[in-house]
């Protein structure tokens, strides 16, 4: 599935991968070691959900434990909430900085919805994968890179013990079936995903992940 192209000069790297492979930690390190590589460059880092309105939303349902299963309408309503929020950050954060010529490292993007409400969504529609991209990809903006984060789920399940709050989505089943898409996504785009090691430690997973950053610019 193409995504829209634009001329810019700057580069968009995303980050994806299961709950608890380590994407946050790695993204703020990632971050910090490109802007020392190349301090000409200005490095946005964010992530989604947002701190919008929608992602404010977003964050506040999947912080509940949830209890009954979600109906068909509150699944949907769930997966336009997260395209939302994504459109208001491509509008007001991801296409303008890219004019601008800066590196954006994003903690999730469009592929993490593509992977968890294909899910979510199973039984709803025919392949919900495919059907979710097939509605990001006249909108959407293309990353240059996407760095998957690959880890066993139960071990996933593991390091996330110690949080003080859990999401709705952290359990080891609804896990295995997102890491299942997530492999899917990258098969259908090999030049575009680099697959990441998460259960490495968060010092190593940093170099592992900057190697096909620094490529990639160079290349440029």
């Amino acid at each position: 599935m193409p995504f829209l192209q634009y001329r810019v000069n700057g580069f968009l790297i995303t980050l994806e991968g299961i709950d608890g492979s380590g994407k946050s930690t790695a993204a703020r390190l990632i971050a910090k070691r490109l802007q020392e590589a190349v301090p000409q460059r200005r490095v946005i880092l964010t992530a989604e959900p947002t701190g919008g309105q929608a992602g404010k939303i977003l964050k506040a349902q999947l912080s509940s434990s949830g209890g009954s299963e979600p109906s068909v309408a509150t699944r949907m309503a769930e997966l336009f909430l997260f395209m939302a929020d994504h459109a208001d950050q491509l509008e007001k954060l991801v296409n303008p900085s890219l004019q601008e010529g800066a590196i954006i490292v994003s903690d999730r993007y469009a592929d993490s919805t593509a992977a968890y409400q294909g899910v979510t969504l199973r039984g709803v529609v025919p392949d919900p994968v495919q059907w979710i991209r097939e509605i990001y990809s006249p909108w959407n903006r293309r990353p240059d890179k996407t760095l998957l984060f690959m880890l066993d789920p139960a071990l996933a399940l593991q390091r996330m013990q110690s949080r003080p709050e859990r999401e709705k989505f952290e359990r080891q089943e609804f896990l295995c079936e997102v890491d299942q898409n997530f492999r899917r996504l990258a098969a259908l785009e090999p030049g575009r995903f680099a697959i990441i090691d998460a259960s490495q430690d968060a010092e190593d997973v940093a170099d592992q992940s900057l190697k096909p950053i620094l490529e990639l610019l160079e290349q440029a």
